[in-house]
Order: C-alpha cells, then structure tokens, then sequence
C-alpha cells in the first residue's frame, strides 16, 4: 500500500513541476520559456518565417490624387463661405452702428438734446468693445483714403513735372575713330 502511495505521490510532483533537476535550469528551453510568447524570437526553420506570401507593390491609386484635391478644395470653399457671412454681418453691424453715430452727431449739431451715454451704451463693456472695433475700422477707412489721396497727388505732381520739362534728344556721342594699328591681331592668340 506505500507503494502505491508513494507512485502516485511521485506522478503528482513530477506532473505538476515540483520536482525539477538541477540540469533543467543549465538548459535553453527554461530560459526561453520565461520570455513571452510574442517576445522570442522563432527559429529560422520556423514556418511563420517561410516567405509564403510574396509581397506584391501595390501601384498609386490614381483617384488618390483628385480626392485629395477636392477634399482641400471642398475645404477652403466651406472656410470662403463662412469668411463671407462673417464678414456680411460684421460689415452691417458696422454700418449700423455708423449710422447711429452720424445720426447722433447730426441731433448735437442742430442742438437738440441728446442722452449720449445712453444712445452710444456708455457702461456697457460689451457696446463699448463694439464701438472700439467700429472706431478702429473708421481709422483704418481714413487711413486707406489719405493714403490713396496722397498717392493720386504724388502721381499728379509727377506728371506735372514730366510736362514741364522739355523733351530733348540727347546728343549721340561722338565716335572715336581706332587707328589701324589697334585693329591688328597682335595678341589675339
């Protein structure tokens, strides 16, 4: 009865790895076998290794080209038409806003009484900002035209100069005659 015991007893540690010789650990396959799976590197007559597939080019897509094209064109036409809105309602914004302005103005210069303050949203940070910017553009206008002004004078002012100076000819020069010694082939080669 021991002996039975003892045979399955010694099956069980053998099966279940508790009894291990001390050649195993001097051995490849128990250090290999502690790297995972997907880390190790496969023998070179592993199967997976075997070129089964050969790897084909594949060519350039020519539809590849236009989609990318009118993906951006697409794009910049959404940006365009966006930018556009923007600016419309910005641009009436500012238009009526100018006009309040003018209207305004004009009430002071006849001399009717006028609450500004009220009018123009004087406290109010967000109107304030809005007239910053309405301000800022009336600047910019009055710069743009001065600018223009100023070149459609200079330009003015050139032409003025052009036509008051007179138009000579300028004399040619005079030719210099080479004496037939210079024209020789001295030195030549």
């Amino acid at each position: 009865m021991n002996d039975w015991r003892l045979q399955v007893y010694a099956k069980a540690k053998y099966r279940y790895g508790a009894v291990r010789s001390a050649s195993s650990v001097t051995e490849t396959s128990f250090w290999s076998s502690l790297i995972p799976k997907p880390l190790r590197k496969k023998p070179e007559n592993h199967p997976s290794n075997k070129k089964q597939k050969v790897n084909l080019k594949k060519d350039w897509n020519p539809a590849t080209f236009f989609i990318c094209i009118f993906l951006l064109i697409g794009s910049m036409s959404i940006q365009m038409i966006a930018l556009k809105r923007d600016f419309g309602s910005f641009s009436r914004q500012a238009e009526v806003r100018i006009a309040l302005l003018r209207e305004v103005v004009g009430k002071i210069q006849n001399g009717e009484e006028v609450d500004v303050e009220k009018v123009l949203g004087t406290g109010d940070p967000t109107k304030e900002e809005a007239w910053e910017e309405v301000l800022d553009i009336a600047r910019e206008e009055a710069a743009i035209q001065k600018k223009k002004k100023q070149a459609a004078e200079a330009v003015a002012l050139a032409e003025a100069r052009a036509a008051a100076v007179p138009k000579t000819a300028p004399e040619p020069a005079p030719r210099r005659v080479q004496p037939a010694s210079d024209l020789s082939t001295r030195g030549f080669f």
